[in-house]
């Protein structure tokens, strides 16, 4: 009855005469400004000038995250937030079918493994990878992401009990650490402004520059999965085993359903 009575009054003048003009927006900060250029365009950033993008790099570390426990408290899992990555989501097989797809995809499975204090945590924690609303970003020396081993279970094993697997699907582009480590010099040089400011912006508790740097360089690329490389000077984005793999994007996955409890430095693959 309220919408109806609103609607005659609007359309036929009743009372004042006119309709009243919607109120106008209030007007955007210069820092909302800068965070909607980035918003789903991660290569924005490096295309702004020196002092716009610093400024957009303090201003996401004032942005809020889950404090659930679901993200972590780090700059990269409030970037990865702010152009919408974290969102997306693996393509999760039962085991068998998985199998099927990994061998047709010619793929090596890759392993990931958490630290849980108790089952209840693990679970919680692999089932945040596979089907949860958002994706955490795990902290570590090749950039802040989810963390891999390509091929070798027991590799991944040493970092906890709790074991998922998966592979590199058509929606993953992978970048070397050796090309970003190039990317880093060059932002050094061409951008210190930036340079310093993500050097700075809040990390995990031993990756340093590269766990910060890293996935925002990858992403401004275009690339959603690092693959460490060590010093080797390769584009190569073939896998060996036990090479390190971050992904950025949970797209990038196909992941089995299958999980394990009781992963150790000795886990064969599975």
């Amino acid at each position: 009855m309220s919408q109806g009575g609103a609607s005659y009054g609007g359309s036929h003048g009743v009372g004042s005469g006119a309709a009243k003009a919607a109120a106008p927006a209030a007007p955007q900060t210069r820092e909302q400004q800068l965070l909607a250029q980035i918003k789903g365009n991660p290569a924005a950033l490096m295309q702004m000038s020196d002092q716009d993008a610093a400024d957009t790099v303090a201003a996401i570390e004032k942005l809020p995250i889950a404090t659930d426990g679901t993200q972590r408290d780090c700059f990269v899992q409030r970037y990865i937030n702010l152009i919408g990555w974290d969102t997306r989501k693996p393509e999760v097989l039962a085991d068998a079918a998985y199998e099927r797809a990994r061998k047709q995809a010619g793929e090596d499975s890759m392993y990931h493994a958490d630290k849980a204090t108790n089952a209840k945590m693990g679970k919680q924690f692999n089932q945040q990878l596979m089907t949860g609303n958002q994706m955490y970003a795990s902290e570590g020396v090749h950039g802040a992401g989810t963390y891999w081993v390509n091929n070798d279970a027991g590799n991944s094993g040493g970092y906890g009990k709790y074991q998922v697997k998966a592979f590199l699907n058509s929606k993953a582009k992978p970048i070397t650490t050796w090309e970003l480590r190039q990317d880093y010099a060059q932002l050094r040089r061409k951008k210190p402004k930036l340079f310093a400011a993500l050097r700075n912006a809040k990390r995990g508790d031993y990756g340093g520059d590269a766990e910060t740097m890293y996935p925002v360089l990858a992403a401004a690329r275009g690339k959603n999965v690092i693959l460490n490389v060590g010093l080797s000077p390769t584009r190569n984005t073939k896998r060996s085993r036990g090479q390190y793999v971050v992904t950025l994007d949970r797209s990038t996955l196909t992941m089995s359903s299958k999980t394990i409890t009781n992963a150790d430095g000795y886990t064969p693959n599975w």
